[in-house]
Parts: structure tokens; C-alpha cells; sequence
């Protein structure tokens, strides 16, 4: 019998998978429904009837800097959790097992890196894009590639978002993704267009509590009915999925301690740390101090829904550790088992798929509106406003504008997306083709004053075209079926109809099971998980080699475009900032600054 082949006892089985496919209730749609309803108001409320009104870019953009730290802190940790950590984890747990918990690390690292080396830097310049600093420190044509890398990011990065709560609502209602996600995304590009930074900062403040609300009852639930933790790790390990500390260095393994902890932590210090959505947060924020609460805030917000996603993988495990779902038909993609899990552990419980589905929608939703609105401020601020004289009401329009165009692109490539494989491993791949490349300008800015624009331009022209050729070939040899990672075991002995012909010997299997790489070049096998640090390591040695080849930087480099951890280093360089910036009122300390006049 072909271990591949789907296990189906009779037509029962198959009435009682459409069953429990459509076990989503008036309840649940209720539920699904009034999380709708309320973001949209919270657009309708900021947009039409708040004192603030959106007429001028720096309400519409920055919340006049007047946002408190609980609700920037809670809105940065939804935008950074996604549909696909909550639905693409699981599912990578599931398949290879819990190494992926080393992102505690990766996110310890990152906060830091947060806290003491990006932010005291933008919080002096309170430049609304964070792409002004690299005019500053570079020229024009660096930042102009610095803001079409981010735009490139957003178009690519954000169907993937979308499309993974489609994959959810689909599975436990049986309406078809392409009815679903044009319905959402014209819900989130309303209350995004009209409501602003604010409307979107609470927003994401109310998803992320209906987000941790389900994930915390889905934790409870299938801990109880697996008979407590001890049970779920013994369940684990007795399936080969704890796997804590696998320090093999091979850079074509799907995942190891290495891979994780380094290639991870080296995308999210440029996803958090140097990108328009979270710098925009910190301007949000009056002062320094409450913005590195915020920080510290996300920052474990993160880990700990990291964590419980990891977790959320070994319940699905210790559930079907006898019957993979796959193997029984039930579920067609890896991507949709965590919903399917779902679905089956709360089959009696009206209202909890339902909360499920708001879980997974608003972390998709958080993610979406912040990358139209702060994509379309990125934009206006980068290219439209130094080529043309707007007034205030003219100026927040356009931006609007573009909010709703922005949507409307992504809303167009999700129909891509569903076409190029795992959420997981796709959403990792497009961040680490522009991850690197922006970190390592920013590197080469913060931490040395001799380098000069063209090194940082040429840097990154290099680390893009390099990683985007590894990253396209790589996809290309996946949807081709040559590049493929073997799973860890599954089981099947426990589904309905095993063994019923006598025939069947074997009571396990792996995806993928046997599979050679070996055929496909070395380049494209390499773990995508160090697509970031890669494009930081080719910016940073190219980037240095045409700063020596051409001179270095002629002009003194103002000492607060640095990092307060080198600004020591360079003591004698020009410490006085130029018109309109902002200077350190004691040497070398963040914690006071003033603005000089215009």
C-alpha cells in the first residue's frame, strides 16, 4: 500500500469530514462578524468623529506624537505576529519538530539591538521615514533603493499574510478563499484609509487580545484533552519532535540550533529594528524613555507568542501522533492542519472556532494595515513630497490614496501566493532577500563614519541581486519537486481503515522520505533561514571594499548618526548637527535632547 496514498474507511468518514468542515456556527460567525465590525468602527470613529481629525500628514502618520506606550507597545507585537506564526509555526512544528524555540533567543537579541543601538538614533532625528537617516548619512540615491527595497518587501511579504487566515476561514467553513480575502482586505483598507495611525494602533490593540484569547483556550483545551503538559512532551518525544539543541553547522539543513538562533536573529534586527513600521511606532511615543518601554513590552510579547506557538505544534502532534491528518485525507496542505486542529478539538464548544478564526484574521488584519499605512507614508515621505509642494489637507488625501492602491495591489497577488508553496518557509524566504540588504546599510552607517554612499549603494545592489538570484532559484527548484526536506516520522497505524486488506505492513512514514537534493546546485539548497544574514555579510564586505576603493567618506559624519555603542570610538568627529536635527545636550548620553530651530 502506498504510504502516500490517503486513508478513507467509507463514505461515513467522508459525510463526517464535510461535517465537521461546516461546524461553524451562527455562533461563530456572530463572533467572526462583530470583530469586524468593530475594527471598522474604530476607522469610522478616528475618521469622522475624534477631535483629531486625519487632515495633515502628521496626524494621519504619527498620531500628532501623542500615543501612550501600552497600546504602541500591544500594536508592534500584533504587526509582528502574523497569520503565518500563528498558523505557519505550528505546521513547522508539527513536520520538524521544536527547534524553531531557539527565536527566543533570536527575539532576546533583537529587543536589545532595539533598544540601545537603532532607537536613541531615530528618536533624535524624528524623521518620519527611517529612511531620512540614510540621506543623512549617505545620499539620495541609497535612500531612494532603500525605499524601493521596502516597497518591494510590503507587496511581496503581505499577500502571504493575507493568505494565511484565508486558509483557515476556508477550512472550518467551506467558503472559498477567493470569496474571503477581497471581503477582509476591503474591511482593513476602509479602517486603514480613514482612521490613521490611531484607528490603526487600537485596532491592532483589540486584535491582539482576541488573538491571544484564542490561542490561550486552544492551548487549554488540547492540554486537557491530551492529559496535561507531561503528557503533551512525552507525546513529543516519543514521535522524535523535541528537538532542543541540534548544533550540526550543515547550511542545507531545513533547520538546526544555528539556523534559527543566527539566521533569524539577523532578519528580525532588520524587520523590527530598521523598518518604517516600528520606527514610525517609536515617533508615535513623546519621549525616549517611555518608547524603550515599549520596546521591552513587545519584545517579550513576541517571545512568549513565539513560545506558545511552538507549543501550539506539539498539541497538534500528541494529537494525531497515531493518524496523520494528511495521510487520512482530511487535510489537504500542512498549512491548514492547525486549523483543522482547531476545529476538531472544539467541535462541541459553539463560539470557539469562531474565535479561532478572529485569532488568526486579526493577526493577518494587524499586519496588513500597518504595512498600507505606514507603506503609503513611506512613500509620500520618500517620493512624492520632495518632488512636490502640498498643503496639509492635499498632502493626507494623497496618502490615503495610496492606502487603499497599496491594498488593492495585495489584495491581486494573494491569487500569486496560493501557488508557491509552504506560508512558512515562502514568508522567511521574501523577508530574507531585502532583510539583509536593509541591515546592512544601516550596519554600515550606525557603526562606521568611513564608509561613504557609493559603498553603501554598491553593497546593496550586490545582496540584492545575489539573494533575490538564490531565492527565485531556490522557489524554482521547490515548485519543481527538486528541492525537497524529509520530514520527521508520521504515523498512520491509528487511522480508520489501517490494515483493513491485510495488506498494509508499514505503520509509518516521512514526507519526502528519500528524497535527493544532492542534483540541485549548492546555492539553492541553502537554508533560508540565513538569506538575511548573508545579504548583511555581502553589504558589509562590498559595501567597505568600494569605501576604500573610492576614498571613504570625505565629509565629517555628524557624531548622533551613530550608535551610542561607537560614538565613543569617534570622538573627534563633528558632533554638531545640521539645521533642524536634533543634538545632545550631554555628551554622549540619549536621555536629553533638544531640537535646534528651524
Amino acid at each position: 500500500m502506498d504510504p502516500q496514498a490517503p486513508i478513507v474507511d467509507d463514505e461515513a468518514s467522508a459525510v463526517e469530514q464535510q461535517q465537521q468542515q461546516l461546524l461553524f456556527s451562527v455562533v461563530d460567525y456572530v463572533i467572526f462578524c462583530s470583530m469586524l465590525g468593530l475594527s471598522a468602527l474604530i476607522g469610522v470613529y478616528y475618521g469622522f468623529f475624534a477631535k483629531q481629525k486625519q487632515n495633515n500628514t502628521a496626524e494621519y502618520l504619527l498620531g500628532s506624537k501623542q500615543m501612550k506606550v501600552f497600546p504602541v507597545a500591544m500594536s508592534m507585537t500584533a504587526t509582528h505576529i502574523s497569520a503565518v506564526t500563528m498558523l505557519g509555526v505550528p505546521a513547522e512544528m508539527y513536520k520538524y519538530g521544536t527547534q524553531y524555540w531557539a527565536c527566543s533567543i533570536s527575539g532576546l537579541i533583537v529587543t536589545i539591538f532595539m533598544v540601545y543601538v537603532f532607537l536613541p538614533v531615530f528618536h533624535e532625528l524624528q524623521t518620519l521615514s527611517c529612511y531620512g537617516y540614510i540621506e543623512q548619512r549617505f545620499d539620495k540615491r541609497t535612500r531612494g533603493l532603500a525605499s524601493g527595497l521596502f516597497l518591494f518587501y510590503c507587496l511581496l511579504n503581505t499577500p502571504v499574510i493575507i493568505y494565511a487566515p484565508a486558509i483557515a476561514f476556508s477550512q472550518v467553513t467551506g467558503i472559498n478563499v477567493h470569496i474571503i480575502t477581497p471581503i477582509i482586505c476591503s474591511i482593513c483598507i476602509f479602517y486603514t484609509t480613514f482612521g490613521g495611525i490611531r484607528a490603526v494602533i487600537w485596532t491592532d490593540t483589540l486584535q491582539f487580545g482576541a488573538m491571544l484569547c484564542a490561542l490561550f483556550v486552544v492551548m487549554t483545551l488540547g492540554t486537557l484533552q491530551l492529559g496535561g503538559i507531561i503528557n503533551v512532551f512525552e507525546l513529543a518525544d516519543a514521535g522524535g519532535r523535541l528537538i532542543w539543541f541540534n548544533m550540526d553547522p550543515d547550511p542545507y539543513l531545513r533547520s538546526s540550533f544555528w539556523l534559527v538562533s543566527v539566521g533569524l536573529t539577523s532578519m528580525w534586527i532588520s524587520n523590527i529594528g530598521v523598518t518604517p513600521e516600528c520606527v514610525q511606532r517609536f515617533l508615535t511615543i513623546p519621549d525616549i524613555s517611555s518608547a524603550k518601554k515599549a520596546v521591552w513590552i513587545f519584545g517579550i510579547g513576541h517571545i512568549l507568542v513565539k513560545l506558545f506557538s511552538v507549543y501550539n505544534g506539539l498539541l497538534i502532534f500528541g494529537k494525531y501522533h497515531d493518524c496523520d491528518p494528511i495521510k487520512n485525507g482530511a487535510v489537504e496542505k500542512y498549512d491548514q492542519i492547525f486549523a483543522f486542529y482547531v476545529l476538531d478539538v472544539a467541535r462541541r464548544i459553539p463560539g470557539l472556532p469562531g474565535l479561532f478564526v478572529v485569532g488568526i484574521f486579526s493577526a493577518a488584519l494587524s499586519s496588513l494595515s500597518t504595512s498600507m499605512n505606514t507603506l503609503s507614508g513611506t512613500l509620500f515621505e520618500d517620493f512624492v513630497q520632495p518632488r512636490f509642494s502640498f498643503k496639509d489637507e492635499t498632502a493626507s488625501t494623497i496618502v490615503k490614496c495610496m492606502v487603499v492602491t497599496i491594498g488593492v495591489i495585495c489584495l491581486l497577488l494573494v491569487f500569486v501566493v496560493e501557488q508557491l508553496g509552504s506560508i512558512f518557509s515562502l514568508a522567511i524566504s521574501v523577508s530574507g532577500v531585502t532583510s539583509g540588504t536593509m541591515l546592512g546599510i544601516f550596519f554600515l552607517g550606525m557603526f562606521s563614519p568611513h564608509v561613504n554612499g557609493r559603498g553603501a549603494f554598491w553593497g546593496a545592489i550586490a545582496s540584492l541581486v545575489s539573494l533575490s538570484v538564490i531565492a527565485v532559484g531556490a522557489q524554482l527548484e521547490n515548485l519543481g519537486g527538486h528541492l525537497r526536506y524529509e520530514s520527521l516520522p508520521f504515523r498512520y497505524d491509528g487511522c480508520a481503515g489501517f490494515n483493513a486488506t491485510g495488506t498494509e505492513t508499514r505503520t509509518f512514514y516521512r514526507d519526502e522520505e528519500n528524497h535527493d537534493n544532492s542534483e540541485v546546485p549548492w546555492v539553492f539548497r541553502l537554508g533560508f533561514m540565513y538569506y538575511s544574514l548573508l545579504g548583511t555579510i555581502i553589504v558589509v564586505v562590498v559595501g567597505i571594499t568600494v569605501s576604500v576603493a573610492t576614498g571613504g567618506q570625505k565629509e565629517p559624519v555628524p557624531i548622533n548618526l551613530l550608535t551610542p555603542w561607537v560614538r565613543p570610538l569617534y570622538r573627534g568627529l563633528d558632533s554638531t548637527p545640521q539645521k533642524g536635527e536634533y543634538k545632545l545636550t550631554r555628551s554622549y548620553e540619549m536621555t536629553e535632547i533638544e531640537k535646534i530651530p528651524q
